[in-house]
């Protein structure tokens, strides 16, 4: 195969070359994996910081992330596919007992390394229950029969999975939930009192809100893919960061404030950044299935929403309505605090 060809592909769709883009997908399910009680337990992992990286040292000099991201840039390189394409299940063959090991084949320089022993056949066989964990992950919603677990696919379902520090967006809705409680309630004992300024700003943006959000039978327009409503949603972390950007900016006591934390922050630019934070969460996702949305269907496909099966995951899904669902709560918070 062209190599040089294939490396350019992941350029264009990535924006880094297949070895960094499989590294990277594998530390994301070896991080996964590692929350399953220690790696013995069934389903759903339970919350545990995310995997360290090269940090995280085993017997063999580099982490497990390594070894499992050769095995999927050599199965994407063998197969000639992106190494987001790779069919998890017909990765299983490199773990096989009596596999050719992975150090035996092609290799990129990189990999080269990452230390001693990635790509052996120890090395490889110790992997195997990262994958085979992925491979059976036992979920709530079954995935549909017709799709094709992909390595990109199931990082993506990853993300969406709750209870996990990578993917707890229930845990970032509740905090915007609650940060609107607290602002009503300290609203209504008269411990905050809203300026004109945030008044304005969040009756302005809530009224933003409600258009950008107004459901498709209201329009009289056909219901929106979940790549546009995902879209959305992603716009208005922008709207939502700027809006309290605007109001730390003005406020001396939050000059010079660092970091993406809110808590230091007044109870509306609480809410707005937590919520904003809330709608990131989708950002990496429908980037990327946007990605692949223009790679795949330069035309519009004449079955939408079975393109759209075989490539948003049950779980990012339910994310997205849930998100929804937020942004409405907030809009109406806004109003209410525009008016009262």
């Amino acid at each position: 195969m062209d190599r040089n060809g294939w490396e350019r592909e992941h350029q264009v769709a990535y924006g880094c070359g297949a070895w960094e883009r499989a590294v990277h997908q594998a530390r994301l399910l070896v991080a996964w994996y590692g929350g399953r009680d220690g790696g013995l337990g069934p389903g759903v992992p339970s919350r545990f910081p995310a995997d360290p990286g090269a940090r995280a040292k085993w017997p063999w000099g580099s982490g497990r992330h390594n070894t499992l991201g050769l095995l999927f840039w050599r199965a994407g390189y063998d197969a000639e596919v992106l190494v987001d394409q790779v069919v998890l299940a017909d990765a299983m063959s490199y773990c096989a007992q009596g596999a050719e090991p992975l150090d035996a084949g092609p290799l990129p320089d990189a990999a080269r390394k990452t230390g001693i022993g990635v790509g052996s056949a120890a090395s490889v066989a110790a992997i195997r229950p990262v994958l085979q964990a992925h491979v059976e992950a036992d979920l709530p919603r079954p995935r549909p029969a017709q799709v094709r677990l992909t390595l990109g696919y199931r990082v993506r379902e990853s993300l969406a999975t709750p209870d996990w520090d990578l993917g707890d967006w229930p845990a970032a809705l509740a905090q915007v939930r609650r940060a609107m409680g607290l602002a009503d309630e300290m609203r209504e004992r008269g411990t905050w009192r809203p300026t004109d300024q945030e008044r304005s700003i969040g009756g302005r943006l809530g009224q933003d809100l409600e258009r950008l959000l107004a459901k498709p039978a209201d329009s009289g327009l056909p219901a929106p893919s979940w790549l546009g409503r995902a879209s959305r949603l992603a716009a208005v972390t922008a709207a939502l960061s700027g809006a309290a950007g605007t109001l730390l900016g003005d406020r001396p006591e939050d000059e010079g404030r660092e970091g993406t934390s809110w808590d230091d922050a007044g109870p509306l630019v609480k809410a707005l950044g937590s919520a904003a934070d809330a709608c990131a969460r989708l950002g990496a996702s429908t980037e990327e299935i946007g990605r692949l949305w223009e790679a795949e269907e330069p035309y519009e496909p004449s079955d939408r929403a079975s393109w759209e099966l075989s490539h948003v995951p049950a779980p990012l899904l339910v994310q997205t309505e849930e998100t929804e669902d937020l942004v409405r709560a907030l809009a109406v918070f806004l109003w209410v605090l525009a008016v009262h």
